[in-house]
């Protein structure tokens, strides 16, 4: 069920908007003010707002400025609710961030038209920003995001002096699989890897790929022996599993990682990837199959 926040001083106006979306199968969430509406929005986390534009205290603009600047709400579609259709009031809507604006007397269709085609243009929008932000042949996190993540973990636990640890896996002797048995089985492998980081991680672990057959592990609130220990359950799990190459046909792989954890050597986020690639290649040049921290 999508849910409505419905912004006016009129409770008339809000009983009829709610009867309306109500009768839609909308969950409704009425503000006679503007105040706190940033902050519940936040909370909430609705998929449009409906938003009065003649407000005392705030009205309706510097609302939807404020909206606009939050990180957690700027992506809300906004709607402007006005009995004013002037070209510059229009005009000022659209430019403070609005999707669209609703002309008082309030007409069911109209409404639920221009509320619907926001949705859609939003659920676009977001099936966009997923694929910038995955990569395509695994579904994990893309190199790009994989590193500004990383960036802000590094920043949030230098901050508030938590451990964090990342950790570098890299397929051992995977160009032999796709010299042997062909690109396809090697992309099978990337995405059978793929599936088991996804099933072993942790909710709060944060799995990309990093590039070629690597993939980085960000594991906020981690110490290195922590790390350590995830990271050989890991190598263990794939040394066990099967990978089929074609239909009859099953190999075992294994990895090698690299971990390191942050400490009070390091100045910035960059250091400690640098620090995870360089004991993932110490652990190749120990004989691979194996975790380096």
């Amino acid at each position: 069920m999508k849910k409505v926040f419905v912004v006016d001083d009129n409770k008339k106006n809000i009983r009829l908007l709610q009867e309306i979306l109500e009768d839609n199968s909308f969950e409704v969430y009425p503000f006679e003010s503007g105040l706190s509406v940033v902050d519940k929005a936040k909370e909430i986390k609705p998929d449009i707002i409906l938003l009065d534009i003649m407000m005392p205290e705030m009205d309706g603009f510097v609302v939807c400025q404020n909206l606009k600047r939050e990180p957690e709400t700027k992506d809300i579609p906004v709607i402007m609710v006005t009995a004013k259709a002037e070209g510059a009031d229009v005009k000022k809507a659209l430019e403070n961030g609005a999707f669209d604006y609703i002309k008082k007397p309030i007409d069911e269709v109209e409404t639920l038209a221009r509320i619907q085609a926001a949705l859609h243009f939003k659920e676009e929008q977001d099936q966009l920003k997923e694929r910038a932000m995955k990569d395509s042949m695994t579904g994990l996190y893309n190199h790009a995001l994989l590193v500004d993540l990383s960036k802000k973990e590094y920043v949030k636990a230098e901050r508030s002096g938590v451990p964090l640890s990342f950790a570098m896996l890299d397929i051992d002797f995977f160009k032999a699989v796709n010299d042997i048995y062909g690109h396809k089985a090697g992309d099978s492998v990337l995405q059978e890897i793929a599936g088991i980081l996804a099933q072993t991680m942790r909710q709060s672990d944060i799995v990309g790929r990093y590039g070629g057959e690597e993939f980085g592990l960000i594991l906020p609130n981690t110490t290195g022996e922590q790390a350590y220990q995830l990271c050989e359950r890991l190598r263990s799990a794939i040394a066990e599993y099967p990978f089929y190459v074609d239909t009859q046909k099953t190999i075992n792989l294994t990895v090698s990682i690299g971990v390191c954890a942050r400490s009070a050597e390091q100045t910035d986020y960059k250091q400690m990837l640098g620090k995870a690639d360089q004991m993932l290649y110490e652990g190749k040049h120990k004989g691979r199959n194996r975790v380096e921290i």
